[in-house]
């Protein structure tokens, strides 16, 4: 329902970032230090308001597993409780019902007018994908959701699993939402104003690709290709550091398209070498991506039958104990300092990527295949030393390249 949020005897209440419960000039807030369980039975009220609950499932909302002597005792004292928190919000002449008990089951009084910001961002979600609507009124259905939507759904109790399945769903709404708008802005011709949307919606979901795709093609609509690329190399990182994955190659193909426009006729050598020299004087391995990396091998391949030297490369490839792929947590507390710690161990001209979440590539020129198993034979005594602790284990394979 359309309410009016300006009506001071509506409430008013907030459950991204933060639980709060406006009503006229009056405001209680989960940090106004009553009982965590006070607050998570208010917000699990306002969760179902229009449905109602058990007393027996809302023991279980609220407690979970926890065993309880005297859960029915305890549950009606919870209750006291949060009707004297609420009791806040009524001035002392206005005996305001917040939580009612009707047929054996506790709810919130929703003949009280109310407007509860996840229900308005639902609502305008809604109203936004409806394309019977004229572009201008889908766009503010669009930016009122994404107004709406100031952090996570009651990150003080992400713990528990109703919320936990909420929060998922409105992040997902969130992102959808902005989407949805910066496409529309988009297609008005209007980039700054996605890029703008885009900077503040990867603050609250900062590994969200498609949005990233949006931002890096608002960038390059604004002519600002540099910001782009830079954009893209952060992004690249943080997915390495995060994952132990490179971005999507849809989002790599995106980048590859703006960065053609990057260069414009430029007649001065000085100014290029410039452009081409590396930002900072790095030791060890050269560190890229792994479609780098082919260009790389492709090129010193093709040499190869001139110079005649030999080039060798190897396989890292990380594993738990059975030989399996590591779970998720290992991957992201082991790939990157052994990734560094292998880049390091190199000589500079030396070459590394990742190829997997758990696998990397080296490339040795100018060297024999005795010099290649020596190095790599250091690398894997280092990499034991790193990871003496951890139930994980690093295997290596060598092969020459092969000349065109």
């Amino acid at each position: 329902m359309d309410r009016n949020l300006s009506d001071e005897k509506q409430l008013k209440i907030q459950t991204f970032g933060g639980l709060s419960i406006r009503y006229g000039d009056r405001v209680v807030s989960e940090n106004t230090g009553r009982s965590k369980k006070v607050w998570e039975l208010i917000q699990y009220l306002i969760a179902v308001r229009y449905t109602g609950v058990s007393v027996e499932r809302l023991i279980e909302a609220v407690w979970e597993d926890k065993e309880l002597e005297n859960p029915m005792n305890a549950l009606k004292n919870l209750v006291y409780r949060a009707r004297t928190t609420l009791k806040a919000l009524s001035p002392s002449d206005e005996k305001v019902e917040f939580i009612r008990f009707e047929h054996n089951s506790y709810l919130w009084n929703t003949d009280l007018p109310c407007v509860v910001d996840a229900e308005e961002m639902e609502r305008c979600h809604r109203l936004g994908y409806d394309t019977s609507r004229e572009e201008k009124q889908r766009m503010q259905s669009f930016a009122r959701a994404v107004e709406l939507y100031q952090g996570e759904y009651l990150p003080k109790s992400s713990f528990l699993d109703w919320v936990i399945v909420k929060n998922a769903y409105y992040a997902t709404l969130y992102k959808e939402c902005v989407l949805g708008l910066a496409k529309l802005l988009s297609d008005d011709q209007r980039p700054d104003e996605v890029i703008r949307l885009c900077e503040r919606a990867l603050e609250f979901c900062p590994y969200e690709e498609e949005i990233h795709c949006a931002l890096l093609a608002a960038y390059a609509a604004t002519g600002q290709e540099k910001k782009a690329a830079a954009h893209y190399s952060r992004l690249n990182e943080t997915f390495f550091d995060q994952f132990g994955v490179s971005p999507s190659p849809e989002t790599t193909a995106l980048y590859k398209s703006v960065i053609k426009s990057l260069h414009n006729i430029e007649t001065d050598l000085s100014a290029i070498k410039d452009d081409l020299r590396e930002i900072c004087d790095r030791k060890g391995a050269f560190c890229c991506d792994y479609d780098i990396f082919q260009n790389i091998y492709r090129l010193q391949a093709r040499s190869m039958a001139r110079t005649g030297s030999s080039i060798y490369i190897a396989l890292l490839t990380i594993t738990d104990e059975r030989g399996e792929v590591p779970s998720k947590e290992t991957i992201k507390r082991v790939v990157r300092p052994l990734y560094r710690m292998v880049a390091a161990g190199l000589r500079r001209g030396d070459v590394v990527a990742p190829y997997s979440s758990t696998q990397f590539v080296v490339m040795l020129p100018m060297t024999t295949y005795e010099s290649a198993k020596m190095v790599t034979g250091r690398l894997l005594s280092r990499c034991k030393r790193l990871l003496n602790k951890e139930e994980v284990k690093v295997t290596v394979t060598v092969a020459s390249v092969d000349p065109v």
